[in-house]
């Protein structure tokens, strides 16, 4: 059903119409938005109807939505390798089937045990069709617009928690969590499963075409085809900055190494000696650290909110947090081909600091909605600029690997965050828990810094 297509099997690729890869991004897109908006989002929701509902304490339940991100990284970074030679769609039908199956079962979660085993088998499906499936095919299909088609594909993230996890909190708040479950499965499978299967593709060459739609290089002029014989004999051409590009249409040029036609032999660093540099050993840190204060202001927001205002307010300041990051990562990613990544980067990190220092102190409806913007603002650009990042500095030869290590790396602060800010909050209150997330950024933020220049590592590609 899911047959891996090849270059040489497949009709020659249209040369009118749109580019395919935005069929991609599309999808990925939609998978996206319900992957958070029932799973992501959604967490901090069924973490609070959990508390209500099992009469269990903040810092118990806590630990369960940490273990469905720890799984859900875990399960990324296992799964990565097979997604080089194995048709990608199987891990979206896999991921759908399997997180369709844990959100039923919430009809028979009882206790605080039975809320850890649903996490854990729900995490298992949100890893496999999550971000680690989802940023590897779109950067595939993309080179030098991949910052804007990477933006465009996660803002489903964003929209996911604007629109269908308030849906699943009306749902699970007029049904309770266990009349709540077929609906929310129902959501997730048919949200992943069609689409994906229908409309993703893994390579390019599948179709016979190039990323970013350019034509294949066996077809290109012959003047073209030396130019790129020069380029590669020449400074490696890897040094250029994949965003830099990002606004052209034109065909590859002298300059633009296009990417080859065998998806087998893509251009960057290997797994082994990405690893072993110090951009890639700082960028794990950083983001174990930014995730840890990031999700786990999320997971609480809905439950901290609640406790010092109302449900609507609760409610708006989610879903203003969801719509801020839709906002910021489109504006985000349209910027990040003039600046820097790096320092980007970097920046975002203090924004995100200081929305949650304001978030420990804010007590008013008002101050709480704009403190939730500015925290949404952060999110949705820190959370594109680590598969944007990862690519221009290691390239695309093995970056699902690369980036669903550094994304497991990262689930240790994701896992983290709920559970600490939930003790802390348990021990003394949600000002001390959103202030120690805050100082969780600050970290992130230094550990960027010490990375160094992208351009470092890029230079190591051509090295034998």
């Amino acid at each position: 059903m899911l047959q891996r297509a090849t270059s040489a099997g497949s009709a020659p690729a249209p040369t009118t119409g749109p580019f395919y890869g935005w069929i991609v991004v599309s999808a990925v897109f939609v998978t996206m938005a319900i992957s958070s908006g029932v799973g992501f989002y959604n967490a901090s929701v069924i973490l609070s109807a959990a508390t209500r509902e099992l009469d269990a304490s903040v810092g118990s339940v806590s630990g369960a939505t940490g273990l469905f991100f720890a799984i859900g990284g875990l399960t990324g970074f296992v799964f990565s390798k097979r997604m080089e030679s194995v048709d990608i769609r199987w891990f979206f039908l896999t991921g759908g089937i399997i997180g369709a199956v844990a959100l039923l079962g919430l009809r028979w979660v009882t206790s605080v045990t039975g809320l850890y085993l649903f996490f854990a088998v729900f995490g298992i499906g949100f890893g496999l069709a999550g971000l680690v499936p989802s940023t590897t095919v779109v950067t595939r299909w993309f080179d030098r617009r991949r910052s804007v088609a990477l933006s465009i594909a996660s803002t489903g993230l964003s929209v996911g928690g604007i629109v269908v996890t308030p849906v699943a909190d009306w749902i699970i708040d007029q049904r309770s969590l266990s009349g709540a479950a077929p609906y929310l499965a129902a959501i997730w499978l048919l949200g992943i499963v069609p689409i994906a299967v229908l409309l993703v593709r893994s390579y390019p060459a599948d179709l016979n075409l190039e990323p970013d739609g350019a034509r294949p290089v066996a077809t290109a002029p012959a003047a073209v085809e030396s130019a790129v014989d020069l380029a590669s004999a020449s400074a490696p051409a890897a040094v250029e900055s994949p965003v830099d590009l990002a606004s052209s249409t034109e065909p590859a040029s002298a300059v633009d190494r296009p990417p080859p036609s065998d998806p087998a032999a893509p251009p960057g660093l290997d797994f082994g000696a990405a690893r072993t540099t110090r951009f890639f050993l700082a960028l794990c840190a950083a983001y174990a650290a930014i995730f840890l204060g990031q999700v786990g202001g999320i997971a609480q927001l809905f439950n901290m909110v609640l406790e010092r205002t109302d449900a609507p307010t609760a409610r708006t300041a989610l879903a203003t947090l969801a719509f801020a990051s839709v906002v910021a990562r489109l504006i985000g990613g349209a910027a990040v081909i003039r600046l820097p990544t790096r320092e980007f980067s970097a920046g975002l990190a203090v924004l995100q600091a200081a929305a949650l220092c304001l978030l420990a102190v804010a007590s008013s409806s008002t101050s709480l909605i704009l403190a939730a913007a500015l925290f949404g603002c952060s999110i949705g650009n820190l959370l594109m600029l680590q598969p944007l990042l990862l690519a221009e500095a290691f390239g695309v030869a093995n970056y699902g690997r690369i980036y669903s290590f550094n994304q497991l790396v990262g689930t240790l602060g994701v896992a983290g965050g709920p559970l600490l800010l939930g003790v802390l909050r348990d021990a003394v209150d949600y000002r001390l828990a959103f202030f120690a997330a805050a100082a969780a950024s600050l970290v992130g933020f230094g550990c960027i810094v010490a990375a160094g220049p992208v351009a470092r590592v890029q230079a190591l590609w051509e090295e034998p």
